[in-house]
C-alpha cells in the first residue's frame, strides 16, 4: 500500500490533506479530494473512502503557559478579532505544568478544529500529545509533524539589536536573563547576546547569563541577588522578556539603584508593561499583531487541507525609551569600576 507522502507527491497536496481524504477527519475541497483520488488509482490503490466530514464546531484554541506575560495576551487579542472575522470562536486555555498531561489529554476530547500553542513545554512532550491528526500552529517552534506548521520569531537578531544597544553606549558588563536554552525561543536569544559580544571583542562571562523562570518574581529575586555585590561590576541588564525586566527594575530600586543612573535595561517584546516602569523601559519590539493575525489565517489552511508552509517573522526593531544610559564608570571604595 502507497504511503500518505508517496500519495501527497503525486497528487501535489499536503500529506494532511491525503489524510484527511482518506480518514474523512477534515472537509476538504472537492478539487484536491480529486486529484488525491486520481493519484490513489495511479498508485493501484483501491479507491473506498469514507463519506467527507461536514461537521465543524468553528472553534480554535490558544494555550499558553504564562497567562500573565502581556506578549500573550495582545497576541491571542489579535487572534481572536481574526478568528471571529472568518466566523471561528477561539478560547484562550491557559495550562499550569503541574497539570499538563491531563490538560491536554482532556482538550484532545474536545470538538476543537485546531489549536495554536504558545507555550514552553518540552517538544517530545507536546508531540506526544498532538501527534494525532490534529491541526495546530506553533509560536516561535517547530513541531515534527505533518498537521503542524510555526509562527517563527526573528529571537536572535532582535536580542542582538539589544545588546548592542547596550554595548554602544559602552557597557560590557552586561547581565543577561532569559528562560532555559532548550527552549529554542530563547537559546536564540543568548546566541544573540554571544554575537553582540563577540562583535565587539568584549569576553562571553557564562556567570553573566542566568536562566530562571522567565517571569516578574523570579527576576526579582535574581536581581536582588546580583544587583547587591558592586564586585559583580553590572552596569546594564539584557532581559529576554519584559516581565523579567520589570522584575530587575523593581529589585534595583528596592537596593538604592537608580535607572539608568547605575542600571541600563532592556527588554523584549515592546508590551504595554513598558508605559509602566520608571522610567518607561527600551524594549525590542516584534509585531504582536501580526503574529495573532497570521496564526489563525495559518490554522485555518491547515484545517482546510490546503498546502501552506510555516511563517517567518522578519519584523523587529529596538524601541528606545529612558531605560538605558552612556555608561560611566563608578568608585567603590576610591577604587574605579567598570
Amino acid at each position: 500500500m502507497a504511503k500518505l507522502k508517496e500519495i501527497a507527491e503525486r497528487a501535489h497536496v499536503s500529506v494532511a490533506t491525503v489524510s484527511h481524504v482518506i480518514n474523512g477527519t477534515r472537509p476538504v475541497s472537492d478539487t484536491l479530494r480529486k486529484k488525491v483520488v486520481q493519484a490513489m488509482r495511479e498508485l493501484g490503490m483501491e479507491v473506498n473512502l469514507p463519506p467527507q466530514k461536514k461537521a465543524s464546531s468553528q472553534l480554535l484554541a490558544m494555550i499558553i503557559d504564562d497567562i500573565f506575560n502581556p506578549f500573550f495576551t495582545e497576541v491571542f487579542a489579535a487572534a481572536e478579532s481574526t478568528a471571529r472575522s472568518i466566523g471561528y470562536h477561539l478560547l484562550l486555555l491557559p495550562i499550569k505544568k503541574d497539570y499538563d498531561a491531563f490538560y491536554l489529554q482532556d482538550l484532545k476530547d474536545k470538538k476543537v478544529d485546531g489549536f495554536i500553542l504558545a507555550t514552553r513545554l518540552n517538544l517530545s512532550h507536546l508531540k506526544k500529545f498532538f501527534s494525532a491528526q490534529v491541526p495546530l500552529v506553533f509560536l516561535g517552534g517547530v513541531l515534527d509533524s505533518p498537521f503542524s506548521r510555526s509562527i517563527l520569531f526573528p529571537d536572535e537578531e532582535g536580542a542582538y539589536l539589544a545588546t548592542r544597544h547596550l554595548v554602544d553606549l559602552g557597557h560590557s558588563r552586561i547581565l543577561c536573563v532569559g528562560g532555559s536554552p532548550k527552549n529554542s525561543l530563547f537559546n536564540d536569544r543568548f546566541q544573540g547576546y554571544k554575537r553582540a559580544l563577540r562583535e565587539k571583542e568584549i569576553p562571553i562571562d557564562p556567570q553573566l547569563m542566568v536562566e530562571i523562570t522567565p517571569t516578574f518574581e523570579e527576576a526579582y529575586k535574581l536581581g536582588l541577588e546580583y544587583l547587591s555585590f558592586p564586585e559583580n561590576q553590572i552596569s546594564a541588564v539584557f532581559a529576554q522578556n519584559d516581565p523579567i525586566a520589570c522584575g530587575v527594575m523593581a529589585a534595583a530600586r528596592e537596593l538604592g539603584k537608580k535607572v539608568p543612573t547605575d542600571l541600563s535595561v532592556v527588554g523584549f517584546d515592546n508590551t504595554f508593561f513598558t508605559h509602566l516602569t520608571n522610567p518607561p523601559l527600551t524594549s525590542i519590539e516584534i509585531p504582536k499583531k501580526l503574529i495573532g493575525k497570521r496564526s489563525v489565517e495559518l490554522l485555518v489552511r491547515v484545517i482546510h487541507g490546503n498546502e501552506v508552509q510555516s511563517y517567518m517573522v522578519e519584523e523587529v526593531q529596538l524601541v528606545e525609551r529612558n531605560s538605558t544610559a552612556v555608561f560611566r564608570k563608578k568608585e567603590v571604595g576610591g577604587v574605579k569600576i567598570g
